[in-house]
């Protein structure tokens, strides 16, 4: 497949082959027989000037080839067409932004505000302000989902989870109360009513909350800490669960909450993501690498490879058959968006 550069300097090329050439593999990286087609392929590089610091989460809208990232250190959103390979807006003003939503079914971007605790809204066509919505100022405000079913937006807070109305664009319902710390990653149901939320503050926990009956349940993973980044694969009655102390997915039943496998990541993940049509998770590890897991039936799982990526790479986003992932700015080079292709 041949790679396209989208304008990267002579430098950033030079800089990320030193460092595949003398990036040290953990036990098992090399997963997969190296003469078989890897599963990712870098296929382009999107510069992003102009952004500093850590990178943070990801959405995409790709019937409009729109691909938006929190730049949470340079406290801005960017907009990139990933067709023109180059960002076509940037998003000033927000104070901490991690969670990134976009709502086609109302052409609407919501970002949450980490040192405010707000979740602000913008138009999906001119990107202005439409609200600002307080969540609360000690929440935290992180990761931002969406319930088509309700039309509400999830917000994970401190102790929680809040909803707000996307029609209107209202603070809706009573939260959704967890075991008290702050809520990192988490996942909804589509065809049930439960929320799992990534609970690392206490005692690195699962909550497991019913969206309709408020009930909460709390899954243990038996020591392991640091649980940040999570994806579902609700068919399969299956939640994986990134950490960070040891690095693990960790995979549990949603019947009852008991860990079915684990398999070792990179370090310092901070997002995982669901491929159900290959069945495989990728797990994006701090340290130079994307892990990708093959999900060989439910309860059992293999690591195919560690596919190279560079160091401070741990948020991104699968949809179809692309990943993206963020990368820091490093020296002279800008901050970086790349693409890896899934091949079919």
């Amino acid at each position: 497949m041949k790679l396209r550069f989208a304008t990267v300097g002579l430098l950033t090329i030079a800089a990320i082959g030193l460092l595949v050439s003398f990036r040290s593999s953990p036990v098992g990286a090399q997963g997969a027989d190296q003469s078989e087609l890897a599963p990712l392929q870098l296929d382009q590089r999107i510069p992003v000037p102009g952004v500093s610091g850590r990178i943070d989460h990801f959405t995409a809208y790709p019937k409009r080839r729109l691909l938006i990232f929190a730049a949470l250190g340079n406290n801005t959103v960017e907009v990139i067409n990933t067709f023109e390979g180059k960002v076509i807006q940037t998003i000033k003003g927000l104070n901490e932004p991690q969670g990134v939503l976009f709502v086609p079914e109302f052409n609407k971007l919501f970002v949450a505000n980490a040192a405010t605790g707000t979740v602000n809204v913008y138009d999906g066509k001119t990107w202005a302000l439409r609200k600002s919505i307080l969540i609360g100022e000690e929440a935290d405000t992180d990761n931002l989902r969406y319930d088509e079913a309700t039309k509400r937006v999830y917000v994970g807070i401190v102790g929680g989870i809040a909803m707000i109305d996307a029609a209107t664009e209202m603070r809706v319902g009573k939260d959704l109360k967890g075991s008290g710390g702050h809520s990192e990653s988490f996942q909804l149901e589509k065809k049930g009513s439960r929320v799992f939320v990534n609970v690392p503050d206490d005692d690195s926990i699962v909550n497991v909350i019913d969206r309709k009956t408020g009930d909460l349940t709390k899954w243990s993973l038996d020591g392991i800490k640091a649980n940040y980044p999570m994806a579902l694969d609700e068919d399969n009655h299956r939640l994986f669960v990134g950490t960070r102390r040891p690095p693990f997915v960790v995979v549990l039943d949603t019947d009852n909450g008991k860990q079915v496998a684990k398999v070792p990541i990179g370090g310092n993940c901070d997002d995982v993501w669901y491929d159900a049509d290959r069945k495989r998770i990728y797990a994006f590890g701090a340290n130079g690498y994307i892990s990708a897991i093959q999900q060989n039936d439910p309860d059992h799982y293999s690591l195919i490879s560690n596919i190279p990526s560079t160091i401070g790479v741990r948020t991104g986003i699968f949809f179809g058959t692309s990943v993206y992932v963020g990368v820091p700015a490093m020296g002279l080079e800008p901050a970086q968006i790349w693409f890896y292709a899934v091949p079919e």
